[in-house]
């Protein structure tokens, strides 16, 4: 994904952030597949993502957006503000900078807590693969959730934590059965104090299998 909205430490919004802003200077922090992260360069440091949301994109960050909307705020998950879409598709969220990826020596008790998710997700995952019917193995991700959330709770996870589990499951599933868990270092992270922050979990088994067969088509 080209980012037209950034140019030389610019980074252009479609439209006013919570500063007044619709110019930020920011560097880039990161590159995935459906989105890119930018750090402010000044003040209190902030990332924004821009996410490709046209033609039935990965809609994971626009599901944290209305999650953050609620005022019982789970301290899992992560604030992320709609700062608005542009006439290309393309849409923008804010959010606090966390530490990330997530690093035992940032955390022993987040990383002991994410041990325990990848525990509950890789049986989850592993049986979800061995689907015989692979195309149609994409849409049933909530299943993969719904093993994790079970699992997490059953494995003596904090009320907290396993809160913040089926709320990430239940927004999901207001976009299709195709959005799935994903847990390593890489998409968690902490905050100053420790807290874990479930920072990117939540991806669309279908738009990643589409982008997969695009790449080997070109």
């Amino acid at each position: 994904m080209s980012d037209p909205s950034y140019n030389r430490g610019m980074l252009s919004l479609p439209e006013p952030d919570p500063d007044g802003r619709t110019a930020v200077p920011v560097k880039q922090i990161g590159k995935g597949a459906f989105s890119r992260a930018y750090l402010t360069k000044t003040g209190t440091p902030y990332v924004y993502l821009i996410t490709a949301e046209q033609d039935g994109g990965d809609y994971s960050k626009r599901q944290l957006a209305e999650l953050s909307r609620d005022e019982d705020h789970s301290p899992y998950l992560p604030r992320l503000l709609d700062v608005g879409c542009d006439e290309r598709g393309r849409c923008y969220y804010r959010m606090p900078y966390y530490r990330a990826p997530l690093r035992k020596a940032d955390s022993p008790k987040a990383w002991a807590q994410y041990q325990m998710l990848r525990k509950c997700w890789l049986p989850a995952l592993e049986r979800l693969e061995q689907r015989k019917d692979r195309h149609g193995a994409t849409y049933a991700g909530h299943t993969v959730m719904e093993e994790v959330v079970e699992c997490a709770s059953e494995a003596g996870a904090s009320p907290g934590l396993v809160r913040a589990l089926d709320l990430l499951r239940g927004a999901a599933s207001n976009y299709g059965s195709d959005y799935s868990f994903e847990f390593s270092p890489r998409n968690l992270a902490t905050t100053d104090k420790g807290q874990l922050i479930l920072l990117d979990t939540v991806f669309s088994l279908l738009v990643a299998r589409q982008a997969l067969v695009a790449s080997r088509q070109r």
